[in-house]
């Protein structure tokens, strides 16, 4: 017979891998995490050199939580023998890199808890347990957990056009990149867009011809990370943002984009320093262009290259621009893998269909047994902290503690806010 376990993950990125090394010391908890990667890798295709994480290097998968754990960053640089090196850098941020080097480190530690190469076909639950259904075999379950990555956003007017020439920015397309002589645009002036469009200017893939950035945004605006405006980003606040009604949630939220969507403003005044000391002095850069207030509206494919027609949200007229590659920097959406199909039926949703996440970061089912646990897919629910890495252990430790019904971890005594937003 086979083997009943308490929680299987499925989609092992940063925040199941938070929830692993959590729930790794617990023995009266068994567990399986599931991902259909053979290794540990995290947005391979975003490894820019210049990347770096927006969090500190402290917020990583425990320590928040549990500091003395085997698995945090310090023990990880402590073990590799990079611990006084890395202090001699000076930094509170870490390259992406090293972020993605440390979370390998972390899923080698946790190998009897991982079982990679399993791609999640379906799930099923017969009213006791879960049915986790892979291409060969399958496990049973009480919980599940779901952190299998959002969905890439791609403009209704590029869906079409998708190809080696038009795609999203993670995508296969990026790590064999050429685009010597090309004409490339891309779509988007958040961090991801920022730094494919340094990178294309400094000749990572190829010198390109041109290189043009257009983004829906005012400006390429830098990340609020104010020491007021991250006293948001704490244990406490989430708790008391999750009671709101509904619509101060979403008002708030969206509000607050730039506390949690911006640009590194370090990353901004390095690449503002290079396009001065070019325009001035070096003169060696390619042609680009920079410009804001820019919406795709449509794309024609001419054959060898394509129209992209944009609406210019500044002057309120239309625009044409000349591409051989587009690159889509648009982000993405949380949407429900096609997994969960079978479970359409009992998962509850609000009046904008969007699944309804409960304090404890289990979805609102019609199930009476077992609980669906979800990560990033609760923004609107949690508030802006849910889709960063800011709050990860945090979360993973909520989970924990429901699961064994038990306060494992601390999630609640985390100090009073400098402002007093709810009382």
């Amino acid at each position: 017979m086979k083997t009943t376990y308490d929680i299987v993950g499925i989609g092992l990125g940063p925040f199941n891998l938070s929830l692993a090394a959590l729930l790794n010391p617990l023995n009266n908890v068994s567990k399986k995490f599931l991902d259909n990667k053979s290794e540990f890798s995290w947005h391979p295709e975003l490894m820019f050199g210049d990347a770096m994480m927006q969090t500190s290097f402290l917020k990583d998968l425990v320590t928040p939580v549990d500091p003395r754990s085997e698995f945090s960053f310090l023990n990880y640089l402590t073990e590799n023998g990079q611990f006084y090196h890395f202090l001699n850098t000076d930094r509170k941020a870490i390259n992406r890199y090293e972020f993605q080097d440390y979370c390998k480190w972390v899923s080698k530690k946790l190998a009897q808890d991982i079982d990679f190469n399993s791609n999640v076909i379906d799930i099923k639950h017969d009213g006791e347990k879960f049915e986790v259904i892979k291409e060969d075999g399958s496990y049973f379950s009480k919980n599940i957990c779901v952190a299998s990555g959002p969905t890439k956003n791609i403009p209704e007017c590029a869906q079409s056009h998708l190809s080696d020439k038009v795609f999203h920015a993670k995508s296969k397309y990026m790590k064999n990149l050429n685009l010597e002589g090309k004409r490339v645009v891309i779509i988007g002036g958040g961090q991801t867009g920022v730094e494919t469009f340094r990178n294309s200017l400094n000749g990572m893939w190829g010198r390109v011809e041109s290189v043009t950035l257009l983004s829906g945004r005012q400006n390429l605006q830098p990340l609020d990370e104010a020491p007021f405006t991250n006293e948001i980003f704490t244990p406490e606040f989430v708790l008391n943002f999750h009671s709101l009604p509904q619509e101060q949630k979403d008002s708030y939220t969206q509000a607050q984009l730039l506390a949690s969507d911006g640009n590194t403003p370090q990353y901004l005044q390095e690449m503002y320093n290079e396009l001065y000391l070019d325009k001035f002095y070096l003169k060696k850069l390619p042609e680009y262009k920079i410009a804001p207030m820019r919406w795709l509206k449509g794309i024609e494919n001419n054959g060898s290259n394509y129209s992209l027609l944009v609406d210019n949200l500044m002057s309120e007229s239309e625009e044409l621009f000349k591409a051989d590659i587009v690159i889509l920097a648009t982000g993405f959406k949380s949407v429900l893998p096609k997994f969960l199909d079978s479970l359409t039926d009992v998962i509850q949703k609000d009046h904008q269909g969007r699944v309804i996440v409960n304090q404890d970061y289990s979805l609102l089912t019609n199930i009476n047994s077992g609980k669906i646990y979800t990560m990033n897919f609760s923004r609107h629910g949690h508030g802006i902290a849910d889709p960063q890495t800011s709050l990860m252990s945090w979360r993973s430790a909520m989970i924990a503690n429901d699961l064994t019904n038990e306060t494992t971890y601390n999630t609640q005594n985390t100090g009073e806010s400098f402002l007093s937003f709810f009382k």
